[in-house]
C-alpha cells in the first residue's frame, strides 16, 4: 500500500472538491445495485472527474505545461534562502516553499488545464487558496515525518542515501545523458526538495517498521480485527449458483429451478454438520459448488463495507452471527449461500493498484498507522515570516503572453 501521498494524488483531493461543487459526476441510477465484488483489484474504481479536471490529453506523464504562469519571474521574486516558515523547528526557505508551489501547478495545468489563479472552487476559497493550503500542509507532512524520526533516532542508513543518488543518477543518464539539472528541469522539480520527499517517504517506511513491523507484522491478530471491525467492515463468504452460463447467457427458467434445487440440498446439508467441523464443510462445499469467479482472487471470503454488494447480499451478511449460515437468498447474480466464519488477521483484504494483494493486518496497520501520522499533524506549529502568510499568488505569478 501506498504511504507518502504523491503529488497526484493529492491533486486528486482538488478533483473531489471541485466535484462537489459544480462539477458534473456520472450517478447511477438510486436503484442499481453495485455487483457482488469480483474482480482483481478490489479497489473502488475512483468517481470521474468534472469537466474543469479532465486531463487535457491521453498520457502517462503530464503534457508540456503551456506557458501560463510567469514561473521564472516568481522564483526570482525571493532570495533562494530567504526564510518563508518555520515548522516546528524546522525553516522552510523560499526554494523549499516556491518549489513546492511551482510543482503543483505546473501539475494543474499540465493535467486539468487550470491556469486561473482566481477559479472558485466553493465560496470564499480560490485555486490559489487551495494551492497555498496545500503547500503548507504537504511541507508540514514532510517536516513532520524527518522530524518524528529524529526523534526516535531513526535514521536514513548511508545505503538509502546511496539508493537516492542512484535513482537520480540513472534516470539522468537513461532521459537526459547524464544531465541531472535537465532532469529536475523536466520535472519541476528542485533537487533540493527532490531529495527532501524521497527522504520523507524512506522514514515513513522505517517509522511504519518501527511502529508495526514490515507490512504490519507485529500488529497483533486482536488488534487488527477490531480496526476492521471498528471502520465497518462486514466479511463472509458465500457459495454463488450463477444464473448465466459460461458465455453470460441468462439461464432458462428450469435451468435456475436446478441450481435452486441444488443450492437447498447444500443448505440442508451444511446445516446438519456439527458447529465445530462447519468451516471446513463450508469451504468444501464452496470449492465444488461456487460459481464466483472472485473465489480465486479472494480464497478467504470478502471484506466489504455498506453500500459496496448487492443490498441482498449485504443484508444477508449484516444479519449473520459469527458462525451461521443465512437463508438462501436471489440477486440478478443468482442464488447466494452465505456463511460467516470468524476473521483472521491474515487473510487477504484486498488489491493494491498494481493486483498485489495485502492482507487485514497490513491494511489495519496501514490505517492504525496513518491515525497516528494525523495526530502527530496536529502537534506542528507553523510560523510564517513576515509578508509571507498573505503573499499573493495571483500577482506572483502573473500570466504570460
Amino acid at each position: 500500500m501506498k504511504r507518502i501521498a504523491s503529488m497526484i494524488l493529492i491533486l486528486g483531493l482538488l478533483a473531489a472538491l471541485l466535484s462537489g461543487c459544480g462539477g458534473q459526476t456520472a450517478a447511477a441510477p438510486a436503484d442499481t445495485e453495485a455487483p457482488v465484488s469480483t474482480e482483481t483489484p478490489a479497489e473502488t474504481e475512483a468517481p470521474a472527474e468534472p469537466e474543469e479536471l479532465q486531463e487535457t490529453e491521453e498520457t502517462e506523464a503530464p503534457a508540456e505545461a503551456a506557458q501560463v504562469f510567469n514561473f521564472a519571474e516568481a522564483e526570482a521574486a525571493f532570495a533562494p534562502e530567504t526564510t518563508v516558515m518555520t515548522i516546528g523547528n524546522t525553516p522552510m526557505d523560499w526554494t523549499m516553499y516556491y518549489g513546492s508551489i511551482h510543482q503543483v501547478l505546473y501539475e494543474l495545468n499540465s493535467y486539468y488545464g487550470i491556469s486561473d489563479l482566481t477559479q472558485e472552487l466553493q465560496e470564499g476559497l480560490s485555486v490559489a487558496d487551495w494551492v497555498k493550503g496545500w503547500t503548507e500542509d504537504y511541507l508540514t507532512q514532510l517536516v513532520m515525518l524527518h522530524s518524528k524520526a529524529a526523534e526516535l533516532e531513526i535514521t536514513l542508513s548511508e545505503e538509502d542515501l546511496a539508493a537516492i543518488d542512484q535513482d537520480i543518477e540513472t534516470q539522468a543518464e537513461t532521459y537526459f545523458e547524464g544531465d541531472k539539472e535537465a532532469l529536475f528541469e523536466a520535472m519541476q522539480i528542485p533537487e533540493v526538495l527532490f531529495r527532501y520527499q524521497a527522504e520523507a517517504a524512506l522514514l515513513y517506511d522505517k517509522l511504519f517498521a518501527h511502529f508495526f513491523g514490515e507490512d504490519g507484522s507485529e500488529l497483533s491478530e486482536a488488534d487488527a480485527v477490531a480496526y476492521v471491525v471498528d471502520s465497518g467492515y462486514l466479511y463472509a463468504k458465500h457459495i454463488l449458483w450463477s444464473f448465466t452460463d459460461g458465455e453470460g447467457n441468462e439461464l432458462s427458467d428450469e435451468e435456475k429451478d436446478a441450481k435452486r434445487a441444488q443450492a437447498r440440498e447444500v443448505l440442508d446439508e451444511l446445516r446438519a454438520t456439527a458447529a465445530g467441523e462447519l468451516d471446513s464443510a463450508f469451504d468444501r462445499m464452496m470449492e465444488h459448488y461456487t460459481e464466483d469467479p472472485g473465489l480465486t482472487s479472494y480464497p478467504d471470503g470478502y471484506y466489504f463495507q455498506t453500500g459496496q454488494m448487492v443490498a441482498v447480499f449485504e443484508d444477508a451478511a449484516m444479519a449473520l452471527a459469527e458462525g451461521e449460515l443465512s437463508e438462501l437468498v436471489e440477486s440478478n447474480y443468482g442464488v447466494h449461500l452465505l456463511y460467516r466464519p470468524a476473521m483472521h488477521a491474515d487473510h487477504i483484504f484486498q488489491y493494491d493498484s498494481s493486483g498485489s494483494s495485502y492482507t487485514l493486518r497490513t491494511m489495519a496497520a496501514n490505517g492504525l498507522f496513518s491515525n497516528m501520522c494525523d495526530e502527530w499533524m496536529t502537534q506542528q506549529t507553523v510560523q510564517y515570516a513576515e509578508g509571507f502568510q498573505d503573499l499573493d499568488l495571483t500577482q506572483l505569478f502573473s500570466f504570460s503572453a
